[in-house]
């Protein structure tokens, strides 16, 4: 039992606690938890209790989700009220609680060590209905000043809670399987049957990923030792036919087949033009069939014969060198048109054009291609 001549400095103590101002508390809220925190026990290290006390009532104030208790009262005051037994149990625990009307507070009981160069003790933290966290402190004796202890206490005080105090929320999608992102961070894979997550105490955006489903997302407001529902409907995104890469090529080389084929049926009309120019023919009849008009009209050579129709050899020397670009045009163009037909006919019959939708059956479509000197031709079967 605590002897009746401690009570006289717990009273003491308690009275200068009473009177003492509450500091800056944070104010009770849906996003906190009130945690009271009882003046440290010492028999001995007083100026390190009540500078242990400090710190700790600062901590809690700053801690996220918590928020310090109105309850101020002394460990040893409360502790010889209920005449506990040294050392506190969980019985004279739940009686404290009771009298400060407190779910959950903190108390700490120090003394020095054999050196008298430390302290030691340690820091216990009850919440009702779970029992008692504990674990030891230790700082130098020199340590009086509240704030030269801040440091400790917020390693101790979040070891003892286990951190800022958490909520639940289940999440339920309709019995669709996807992956669950908080705050745009994945958070893991969810089941069809949906699942409890446990998230820090705040407002959260919760986003629900799926394959062939729209993202679903919603503002879950998280609060402290609770589970709120999240349901989220799952709406199915519109199947999206993927883009043939096949049939645009065949497409595209059809159309450059048709157009180079289009520019050998012009320079192919444009050479029989030349041909058929009379001034052209009639400058050519002046030679024997020998004789090369073209080269003679580039020289500038008489003609064996005199036509007053012929043209002249310059005029003949320029249609010369424009049937010459025609022919070349068309022993350009008439081939890689046919091989353009051939690739495009080719990709056509190897597309979902011809295969539809299921892509593993085989092509009905048959392309066979032939260009050689004097044959371009575009043989295409399809199999019924």
């Amino acid at each position: 039992m605590f002897s009746r001549d401690r009570l006289v400095f717990a009273t003491a103590a308690l009275a200068g606690v009473l009177i003492a101002p509450t500091g800056l508390a944070a104010p009770p809220g849906p996003d906190v938890v009130p945690v009271a925190v009882l003046a440290v026990k010492s028999d001995e290290a007083l100026d390190q209790a009540e500078a242990f006390t400090a710190a700790l009532r600062t901590v809690v104030t700053g801690s996220r989700g918590w928020s310090l208790g109105e309850a101020n009262q002394s460990l040893e005051f409360l502790a010889l009220k209920m005449k506990c037994i040294e050392p506190i149990d969980a019985a004279c625990e739940t009686r404290i609680a009771d009298v400060i009307k407190a779910d959950r507070f903190v108390w700490s009981s120090i003394e020095f060590d054999a050196s008298k160069t430390g302290v030691v003790g340690t820091l216990n933290f009850f919440v009702r209905g779970k029992g008692t966290s504990t674990t030891e402190v230790r700082f130098s004796s020199s340590s009086t000043d509240a704030s030269r202890l801040q440091d400790t206490a917020v390693a101790l005080f979040e070891k003892v809670s286990g951190g800022a105090p958490q909520g639940g929320i289940k999440v339920s999608t309709g019995g669709i399987a996807g992956q669950l992102y908080v705050d745009d961070k994945p958070l893991g894979a969810i089941a069809a049957a949906g699942a409890v997550y446990q998230l820090p105490v705040g407002v959260h955006t919760v986003t629900i990923k799926a394959p062939g489903y729209a993202d679903a997302t919603s503002q879950i407001h998280v609060e402290p030792l609770g589970t709120v529902d999240a349901v989220f409907v799952m709406t199915a995104e519109e199947k999206r036919s993927p883009i043939d890469g096949r049939m645009l090529g065949g497409f595209a080389a059809l159309g450059a087949g048709l157009a180079l084929s289009g520019l050998g049926v012009w320079a192919a009309v444009d050479v029989n033009g030349v041909r058929g120019d009379q001034g052209y023919q009639a400058y050519r009849d002046q030679f024997t069939a020998l004789d090369n008009v073209c080269e003679a009209a580039h020289s500038n050579q008489a003609p064996h014969l005199v036509n007053p129709a012929a043209s002249d050899a310059a005029t003949v020397a320029g249609l010369c060198d424009q049937a010459s670009r025609g022919e070349m045009i068309q022993a350009i163009a008439f081939p890689v048109a046919a091989i353009a037909a051939g690739i495009g006919g080719y990709l056509l019959g190897t597309s979902s054009l011809a295969k539809g939708s299921d892509a593993t059956v085989p092509s009905a479509w048959t392309v066979v291609p032939q260009v050689g000197v004097a044959v371009q031709s575009l043989s295409i079967r399809y199999a019924f």
